[in-house]
């Protein structure tokens, strides 16, 4: 089995564990303004982290529940970036906007990545220079007619590090280039979800390397485009604002 199987089938297996303990109650706890933490969300985290230090023990752990310090990838064989549940208040109130979100990350970049969404019964798996699959089916953006910005839906979310004010300026901004949105709850999973074409962009703020580093690869190699967002050092600190679409509407959401 190769890493890209391998790591979608670590992602499909934590996410019907997730399912499974949301099935016997879940009890949240808040971390800032509606963001939450739950049992499973450290529960789903140490599983993934177990199964990695058997499979690949020279590699390193930077995980949303558990990571505590900065990074650097030199000198590192590679380390894996988890997010347990991306959209945890979606998962505990039963919306099925949530998902596993798994990389591998070395000093070339992102080298593998896997999201499972089970309760859309869906799973996005990417390996550099490998292409792009969700399910079964090869995803390619360039195979797509443009969609126009009168007619293009771009998904956001609010980082916890911008204002109200902010957020609402860059929805204002939207409309007034004529695009619609929507916000989804699991960035990770939205930025995904460009890749299908369904959508036809993400932007946010203040979005952390969790959150992205398992979508960001499966775009790229969707053929769709994403601004830069910086992985070494891996850190706790959020990063750039982050634009992800279809190509040709870049230079309008940058």
């Amino acid at each position: 089995m190769n890493i890209r199987e391998w790591t979608r089938n670590l992602a499909i297996t934590a996410g019907t564990q997730a399912q499974a303990m949301r099935n016997q109650g879940v009890t949240r706890q808040r971390k800032s303004h509606q963001d939450f933490v739950t049992a499973a969300d450290k529960e789903i985290e140490q599983l993934i982290r177990r199964n990695i230090q058997r499979e690949f023990p020279d590699d390193l752990f930077f995980g949303e529940e558990t990571g505590e310090k900065d990074i650097w990838l030199e000198g590192k064989n590679g380390v894996w970036v988890v997010d347990p549940i991306d959209g945890t208040s979606n998962y505990a109130s039963g919306l099925d906007a949530w998902c596993i979100s798994i990389a591998r990350v070395t000093v070339a970049g992102i080298e593998v990545a896997a999201i499972a969404a089970p309760d859309r019964g869906e799973v996005y798996c990417a390996e550099k220079g490998g292409g792009t699959r969700r399910n079964e089916t090869p995803l390619d953006l360039s195979s797509i007619p443009p969609v126009p910005v009168t007619e293009a839906l771009i998904m956001t979310g609010k980082g916890a590090e911008i204002t109200p004010d902010q957020y609402l300026s860059t929805l204002r901004k939207l409309f007034d280039r004529g695009f619609e949105y929507r916000r989804y709850g699991s960035g990770a999973l939205g930025i995904a979800m460009v890749s299908t074409g369904a959508i036809q962009g993400y932007i946010e703020t203040g979005m952390h390397i969790w959150d992205i580093a398992a979508a960001h690869l499966i775009v790229q190699e969707a053929r769709g485009f994403c601004s830069r967002f910086p992985v070494n050092p891996l850190t706790i600190k959020p990063g750039p604002p982050l634009v992800v679409c279809q190509p040709g509407l870049e230079h309008e959401l940058m």
